[in-house]
């Protein structure tokens, strides 16, 4: 006859199986999905922290040669009176150190290589985030031009990514540019071997402000020889789409408050002087200023021998030369100081271009490079 004994005290009692799939309480599981998730969520944010530190060593480093926002995301807010937009015609001919040296105008270049007008419209944009310019100016030729993809990844691969970014990548990129563009790692990621110091040390520290306030300092000289008219075989077919977003600009600032000034920047090749009227009728009616610094030519004391790099760029005495002359016009267009920025840094802005001016001028006169 079978037996039953009581369980002897202190012994828990023995309970039967738990059903098969389960693996333990509610609250069990629902305390490993908490851990689960927490761990799903630390490999994420890893991952996220190695593409962005990433993407930040491997893009090259944009100190001169336009599309320079993250040096000009140092200039401390609300500090600039002009900004001035464009191509290389801008940044290689305006320099803010000598427009300060001359009137105590503080300004800056927010413009980039072979840039359309689409992309220029969201620069104005983006670069009023942070400063809140009297004056605006805009390089006019690319009215001229057609649409051009060639320098568009540097353009808007440095450009904050924002609203203004994704806008101008979906209204100017193609499908092959949309990639890289999207996600800067894929179109530098090739870079593995051309890494240099400068890219990891500048990775970790970041950019300073730009001693030159946007402007790229050219010291070669190759003498002109003549006056030539510049070709836009695409200007009937893309002119309309761009004096539409010349409206835009327009339209911005006169929203804001800021006057307009298209121009021209002085070459040896230029604009013909009917694509200029056609220029100046439609921009001013847009309710801009326009000016042709071609016709002032004699009058800025430009030399062909000496102030160009090549047909459409001067070099920094050029430079000089334009900007200065600029200054003096200034008033034309009602831009005067506005007591905004750092005294000091801009002084020493000017010592910095002055000094590169006078390295620059030695180097020439015992025959090297410059």
């Amino acid at each position: 006859m079978e037996t039953k004994t009581a369980p002897v005290l202190g012994q828990e009692s023995q309970t039967a199986p738990a059903p098969a799939g389960e693996t333990g309480t509610k609250a069990d599981r629902r305390r490993g999905l908490r851990q689960e998730l927490t761990g799903l969520c630390a490999l994420l944010l890893a991952l996220f922290v190695f593409v962005w530190f990433a993407q930040r060593v491997l893009t090259p480093k944009r100190l001169d040669y336009g599309a320079t926002w993250d040096m000009y995301l140092k200039e401390p807010e609300n500090t600039v009176d002009a900004l001035f937009f464009g191509t290389s015609l801008a940044y290689c001919d305006i320099v803010p150190a000598v427009l300060y040296d001359e009137t105590g105008v503080t300004s800056y270049v927010m413009a980039g290589p072979e840039q359309t007008l689409p992309v220029t419209y969201r620069y104005v944009l983006e670069s009023c985030r942070t400063q809140t310019p009297r004056t605006i100016f805009v390089e006019a030729t690319y009215l001229l031009m057609g649409k051009n993809n060639r320098s568009l990844k540097v353009n808007l691969t440095y450009m904050p990514f924002g609203e203004n970014r994704l806008r101008a990548t979906w209204e100017e990129a193609g499908p092959k540019e949309l990639p890289g563009l999207l996600f800067p790692l894929y179109a530098y990621h090739d870079r593995w071997d051309d890494l240099t110091l400068q890219d990891l040390r500048m990775a970790v520290t970041g950019y300073e402000a730009d001693p030159l306030a946007g402007y790229t300092f050219l010291s070669v000289t190759r003498p002109q020889e003549e006056t030539t008219l510049r070709e836009f075989p695409d200007a009937e077919t893309n002119y309309g789409r761009n004096l539409e977003y010349a409206g835009k600009i327009a339209d911005f600032c006169r929203e804001n408050g800021i006057r307009l000034v298209f121009f021209l920047s002085p070459g040896l090749e230029r604009v013909s002087p009917e694509q200029a009227d056609v220029l100046a009728a439609d921009l001013t009616a847009l309710g801009a200023d326009f000016v042709n610094f071609n016709d002032d030519f004699d009058a800025i004391g430009l030399d062909p021998q000496t102030d160009f790099y090549d047909a459409r760029h001067t070099n920094a005495w050029g430079a000089e030369k334009f900007s200065r002359y600029l200054g003096d016009r200034l008033g034309d267009w009602g831009v005067a100081p506005g007591g905004r920025g750092d005294p000091a840094q801009w002084q020493d802005r000017v010592a910095h271009f002055q000094a590169l001016l006078a390295q620059a001028a030695a180097a020439r006169e015992g025959g090297g490079a410059g």
